[in-house]
């Protein structure tokens, strides 16, 4: 995520319909509903219903945002934009109150990152009035689509803006439908979590926990998540709790799994891994890490859990999962670089398991510091997965490590058994059809 600020003193008029907490419109995927456009002008009125999110700017005939709000004024106050541009150009938008500009957001060269979120900040004084105007635009040389995920109108010394993902089931009326009884929902800095009543409790230890582990993977990641993350507990079977992550950060899982978490909390790696793990993935989605998606979150799941629990808790779980990967590489080298039993390897399995036992050989001769160093790197270099092709990513793997290492890693990962030049999402892609 990029985040940019504006900062400009002006005399024009403020105030959200309540005043101390300001106002906020939020992506919200269960509403595909979208503010009427007349004459290329999508409108929302602040305080009215039924209130629509204006998601969409240069796009389905959308050439200007306007959001009316009420209130009184006088202090300073702070719009922050959750957003991302197209993929065709270069994106930018401007923002006025009343007329008068407060700011440009950050020009960003979309192709080179597509579909990256940014957040800006436009911090102003306002003088008094009621009756008050938003709005947000293109200029006219910037024509390509811009997508919102959140609009949020606040004081200028609160929490920087992170919007709830966009696919969460986002208010406890909703999930008690879906849960069919009493639910409770726990509203941590950077997560909610969703659970029947009876389990309040455990809702409160689990967010409790994974607050701890957001704080370790942001230091490891070396950015926060631009959403807060939904972690959503259902009956088995639901659809809902299909046992991973979608979106910008919903979790969902069965009423089982924070069961668990109850009984053994962190005592037992057992007790969280699938949510660590998870948290992880919604981590690495900002670097593209599509090629290692599994292992890479993994890995980094296992330096986080190692921060948050005692070493002989941690090896109790990591040192059986250790023997899988080297077990799994040496079967894979004795067959020649093959599949050795789709049976008993599934490609995703197989996959997984060989990157995680190279990343352990690397963070071992490395040191703890590995994985953010690698991430910096990544930062450094204009993020390049972004861009890379499907059969490229492998080797942009390889050279991020030879800069930390200092030494050819292509090599090492050829003779490590990894194929450079194959597409591995969810196994090597490129060539499992022919095995």
């Amino acid at each position: 995520m990029i985040v940019r600020s504006s900062i400009l003193l002006l005399v024009a008029f403020f105030a959200p319909v309540a005043y101390a907490e300001g106002w906020e419109l939020r992506r919200d995927d269960l509403d595909k509903e979208r503010p009427a456009v007349e004459e290329g002008v999508a409108t929302v009125t602040i305080g009215e219903e039924p209130l629509r999110f204006p998601r969409y700017l240069n796009e389905i005939g959308v050439q200007r945002i306007r959001i009316r709000f009420r209130g009184p004024g006088t202090e300073r106050q702070k719009l922050s934009v959750v957003w991302s541009g197209g993929s065709r150009g270069t994106d930018t938008f401007a923002v006025q109150v009343n007329g008068i500009s407060v700011g440009m957001s950050q020009t960003v060269e979309s192709p080179r990152r597509p579909y990256a979120w940014y957040r800006d900040d436009f911090a102003f004084r306002l003088a008094p009035g009621s009756e008050h105007v938003l709005e947000i635009s293109s200029p006219p040389e910037f024509s390509s689509a811009i997508e919102f995920a959140g609009i949020r109108m606040a004081a200028p010394d609160v929490q920087d803006y992170q919007p709830l993902c966009y696919e969460s089931i986002a208010s406890l009326q909703r999930y008690e439908k879906e849960l069919g009884r009493k639910g409770t929902v726990v509203k941590s800095a950077h997560l909610w979590v969703f659970a029947p009543h009876q389990f309040a409790e455990e809702a409160n230890a689990l967010a409790s926990f994974l607050e701890r582990a957001y704080a370790e993977m942001k230091d490891i990641y070396g950015m926060g998540t631009v959403f807060k993350f939904s972690v959503e507990h259902y009956p088995r079977g639901h659809k809902r709790g299909w046992g991973g992550i979608s979106g910008g950060g919903t979790i969902g899982y069965t009423i089982e799994s924070l069961q668990r978490f109850g009984r053994l909390g962190t005592g037992d790696v057992r007790g969280f891994a699938g949510y660590t793990e998870e948290m992880s993935h919604g981590f690495n989605a900002y670097y593209k890490c599509g090629g290692t998606y599994e292992a890479l979150g993994v890995a980094v799941q296992e330096e986080v859990v190692r921060r948050l629990v005692p070493r002989r808790i941690a090896d109790a779980f990591w040192l059986r999962e250790h023997e899988k990967w080297d077990d799994t590489q040496r079967a894979y080298l004795a067959a020649g670089c093959r599949n050795p039993d789709p049976g008993k390897y599934p490609w995703n399995v197989l996959y997984t398991r060989i990157l995680n036992g190279l990343f352990l050989k690397l963070r071992n001769e490395y040191g703890p510091a590995m994985w953010r160093d690698f991430f910096r790197q990544i930062r450094e270099t204009d993020y390049p997965l972004h861009r890379a092709k499907k059969t490229e990513r492998m080797r942009i793997y390889a050279d991020i490590f030879s800069e930390l290492f200092g030494r050819d890693m292509r090599k090492e990962f050829t003779e490590f058994g990894i194929d450079l030049d194959a597409d591995p999402p969810w196994g090597w892609e490129t060539y499992k059809n022919q095995q």
